[in-house]
């Protein structure tokens, strides 16, 4: 006899596999706001049906484009579909072309949505293709190059300084709703991202920790224009295994070295700090000599990741 589509066959490592959830964020689910209610075997193993893993991929793309899950957790299927809806149709990817087209055709879009000052598409697209690429390859093959072709064509007269900043805010804006809800387990290592005194451009930041949190660390993203006392504070009370400190501009700001002076004394090299931007290559002998670490790329962030973990920390 066949199983209905409300039969309860599938255990948990099924439904995380299908579904992109970790178990801790499921659980916090289940718990908090009964999205779904899973059978039981008889040694009391929880058991999804086809029905619990649909409404979990739809509650998953509804928080990833912004909604709280508290909110879609008591809507139905449909009205949580209606509110997918509302996501711009030339937005949606095929699902068959190349990762690398798609990130390049993303871009593209992007820019056209920034053309036209269109926020509410350039969200879509962008939140569409951090479901689809998740954290690492999200920061690497979308953000980066679009914050440098963004940056290029305001530099060249292309775009208006506004456009720019609507292209900013949205990527900060997504990149923090991308953070909150990708969850580590509990036993992961924590990574604390934040930019020190007088540095407001917040995405180098949110980009170590969207890498740390791809690596399957706790990134825990303090904000920007932070002192670098209260950067090492934070550090300390959370029991960081990292630091990644992003500096931009300016590069040659006098706050820089004492904030960098104050997280070498306060942490050392028990914390390692890293430092990425323009203002770490502005004053790499100064990060040398109080022995915190440049960071050119991501690539090399991911590296440093790895060796302070001595490899990539455990997922879910």
């Amino acid at each position: 006899m066949a199983l209905s589509h409300d039969s309860p066959v599938y255990p948990v490592r099924i439904v995380l596999r299908r579904t992109g959830l970790t178990a801790e964020l499921l659980r916090a689910w289940e718990r908090r706001y009964e999205v779904v209610a899973p059978g039981r075997t008889q040694g009391g193993q929880r058991l999804y049906s086809e029905s619990d893993v649909d409404r979990l991929l739809l509650l998953k793309r509804a928080t990833l484009y912004g909604h709280s899950i508290g909110r879609v957790a008591q809507l139905s299927n449909d009205e949580i579909a209606g509110l997918l809806e509302t996501v711009p149709h030339q937005s949606e990817p095929t699902g068959t072309e190349p990762q690398s087209d798609y990130s390049a055709s993303i871009r593209r879009r992007c820019l056209e949505a920034v053309g036209w000052m269109d926020g509410g598409a350039l969200d879509g697209l962008l939140r569409q293709a951090a479901v689809r690429l998740g954290p690492v390859q999200f920061a690497e093959q979308v953000v980066v190059p679009f914050v440098r072709e963004i940056g290029e064509m305001w530099h060249d007269g292309k775009i208006r300084i506004v456009q720019e900043h609507l292209a900013t805010a949205t990527i900060r804006q997504v990149m923090s709703n991308l953070l909150a809800f990708t969850v580590a387990p509990a036993s992961a290592p924590i990574f604390v991202a934040a930019t020190t005194s007088g540095q407001h451009h917040e995405i180098g930041a949110l980009l170590a920790a969207a890498i740390a949190a791809g690596e399957g660390w706790r990134a825990v993203y303090l904000g920007a224009d932070l002192p670098g006392e209260e950067i090492a504070a934070a550090a300390e009370r959370l029991r960081a295994r990292a630091v990644g400190v992003s500096i931009v501009f300016p590069a040659d700001s006098v706050a820089i070295e004492p904030d960098l002076r104050a997280l070498s004394q306060a942490l050392g090299t028990r914390i390692p700090v890293f430092v990425g931007g323009e203002g770490a290559r502005h004053h790499r002998a100064l990060l040398d000599q109080l022995q915190l670490r440049t960071i050119e790329t991501l690539t090399d962030l991911r590296t440093e990741l790895g060796r302070v973990s001595g490899g990539r920390p455990e997922t879910a």
